[in-house]
């Protein structure tokens, strides 16, 4: 019996390590930590860090434990970053915080205004001549107002020869 009871409970706990966990207490909600210490690796340097949008849209993720694809990073929400999380059970998890959108998106989709935008923004000067950034593209709401909103994600990079 005590095999059973080992064995069920070995299969419970590999089940619930499937989250990924946010955190966005100092310093995992200031853009030059962020920049610094979790997007980029060595051989970058970055200046003029800045983010615009409020202090729930940002933070720093674990997804080892997950199906994410990566491991660990930066998050960027148009809501508060913890609905993230999960599990999805509710079909309208959703924090509107009433802020403005992004002139640069929105000129891109136009005629359709952004909302709620979370803007990361720095320079950065790299020491080799290749750049490359792992990123996941998601919306919570997606099912649940597909024809009626659309969710924009824009990655821009500009300078000499970007």
């Amino acid at each position: 019996m005590k095999k059973i009871i080992l064995s069920l409970s070995i299969l419970f706990g590999f089940s619930a390590q499937s989250q990924i966990t946010i955190d966005n207490t100092a310093p995992y909600n200031t853009a030059p930590y962020l920049i610094d210490n979790i997007l980029l690796g060595g051989g970058i340097v970055a200046t003029n860090h800045s983010f615009i949008g409020d202090a729930n849209q940002i933070g720093f993720f674990n997804g080892t434990n997950s199906n994410l694809g990566i491991d660990s990073g930066i998050v960027l929400s148009s809501g508060n970053v913890f609905d993230l999380v999960g599990p999805n059970a509710d079909g309208s998890t959703s924090t509107s915080l009433f802020l403005a959108g992004d002139p640069t998106l929105d000129a891109i989709i136009f005629p359709d205004p952004t909302n709620d935008a979370a803007v990361l923004e720095f320079d950065f000067t790299p020491t080799s001549d290749t750049i490359s950034f792992k990123y996941v593209f998601g919306s919570e709401e997606y099912l649940e107002w597909v024809n009626s909103f659309n969710d924009a994600f824009g990655f821009f990079l500009s300078g000499p020869n970007p």
